[in-house]
Formats: structure tokens, C-alpha cells, sequence
């Protein structure tokens, strides 16, 4: 990414932002610009009640059926809405889809390993691991070096 500051006698900064309307880069940028990167928390659901969290908190989000689990610290609760809007709304703040299933706070990660299969394992820093499918490996690797 180029960034280049010039100078100029106007009242108002502006900014142009070049680039694929579509790429998670761009759209991060758009966010930050339009302060949309400041909300950080998200209600999540357990036994009927609601939970507040920062997002630097969840590990990561799994589809099972019409629910969608989040996990904080080992433990379960349901966050409302399908995993493609979640996908979108929190790829600015660090999220990537591993698998079909599955939404990864990268933050949470220590390692990865590749499997024979094309597959790669993610060590996460709780001592679980994930599967990221060889469909996401490559977008996933992007995400992290190059977007987040």
C-alpha cells in the first residue's frame, strides 16, 4: 500500500482512497476513515442473558446449524445473525473465515502448521487448534500479512 501526504491550502483535508472497492484492505481503510473501526464490543448470549464483550476477547465464531457460537475464554455463548454478516461487520477487527464453519480472531492464533492435505492447522494460544481449509488458506494468509 502506498500512503502519500500532500500539501495543500484547502479548508477541509480530503482523501482518496484508489483501489478495489471490494478488497478487505480497502474496505478497512474506509472504516478507519469513517470511524467505524471505534465500536469494539458485541452482546453475546448465554442462558438468556446478554453479555457484553470487547471483541479482542473472542476467539472466534462457529456456525452449528442456525446457531452461531462465540467462545471467550473457554467458554460457549451464541451471538445473533448469520456467520457471512459477521464475517463482513468484523473483518476490519481482526477476523478472518478459516473454514466454512468458522471465524478466527487472528490475535488468538500462535502458530500454524501445513498438513499433507493442503490443509493447515491453527495452534491457538488456549491450546486448541482449528482447521483452516485449503478453500481459505490463501485468503487467510493475505488477511494476515498484508490486511491486518
Amino acid at each position: 500500500m502506498k500512503v502519500r501526504l500532500e500539501p495543500a491550502d484547502i479548508a477541509e483535508p480530503e482523501v482518496i482512497v484508489r483501489g478495489d472497492p471490494e478488497s478487505v484492505q480497502v474496505k478497512n481503510i474506509l472504516g478507519l476513515l469513517n470511524g467505524s473501526q471505534s465500536s469494539r464490543k458485541m452482546f453475546l448470549v448465554k442462558n438468556g442473558r446478554e453479555y457484553l464483550f470487547d471483541l479482542n476477547e473472542v476467539e472466534r465464531f462457529e456456525a452449528c446449524g442456525n446457531k452461531i457460537s462465540a467462545y471467550v475464554d473457554k467458554n460457549e455463548y451464541e451471538a445473533r445473525g448469520r456467520l457471512y454478516e459477521l464475517e463482513g461487520a468484523l473483518a476490519s477487527k481482526g477476523f478472518v473465515r478459516i473454514n466454512k464453519g468458522v471465524i478466527v480472531n487472528v490475535n488468538h492464533i500462535a502458530s500454524v502448521e501445513a498438513e499433507f492435505s493442503g490443509n493447515y492447522t491453527a495452534n491457538m494460544k488456549s491450546g486448541g487448534k482449528l482447521v483452516i481449509s485449503r478453500k481459505y488458506v490463501k485468503s487467510f494468509k493475505k488477511f494476515v500479512m498484508e490486511v491486518y
